[in-house]
């Protein structure tokens, strides 16, 4: 079950994103609590603000998707590792762009591989019982993603 703290403080954050005029999506997560997922137009990844405090930058491919782009309508099947190998490919080039500043920035780097989907993420924790630092933090983040290096 969510912990009620957890959910007050992300009520909080939430109050503090509207009046920054943020466009979020709140997304009910049961046990977790749920999260807040900042609305970007042109992004090429998924911000997202977690009720247990993490704060993730997601740059990530749909497995199922990747595989119907390389095989088409032909009836073989690309082997599962090999369908990591290239979503990994693929993603490299945009994470590269990013990847410098948002560690600038306290985030670390992690994999999160499914049978559904491969991410590259950029993860760090927040205090969500100070929605101004959080605001701020998430600004920073948000500026770095916004000016890719080249």
């Amino acid at each position: 079950m969510s912990d009620p703290k957890q959910s007050s403080s992300l009520d909080k954050v939430e109050e503090a994103f509207k009046k920054l005029g943020w466009s979020y999506e709140r997304l009910e997560g049961g046990d977790s609590g749920g999260s807040l997922l900042l609305v970007l137009p042109e992004m090429d990844c998924l911000v997202e603000l977690f009720s247990d405090g993490r704060f993730a930058c997601q740059f990530g491919v749909d497995m199922e998707e990747m595989r119907n782009l390389l095989t088409g309508d032909q009836t073989e099947d690309m082997a599962d590792d090999e369908l990591v190998r290239v979503a990994r490919y693929h993603l490299k080039s945009i994470v590269d762009r990013y990847r410098a500043a948002l560690l600038k920035e306290g985030l670390d780097e992690g994999i999160e591989a499914t049978p559904d989907h491969y991410a590259i993420t950029f993860e760090t924790r927040l205090d969500l019982s100070a929605p101004e630092q959080v605001t701020h933090k998430a600004a920073r983040c948000l500026l770095a993603l916004g000016t890719p290096s080249r």
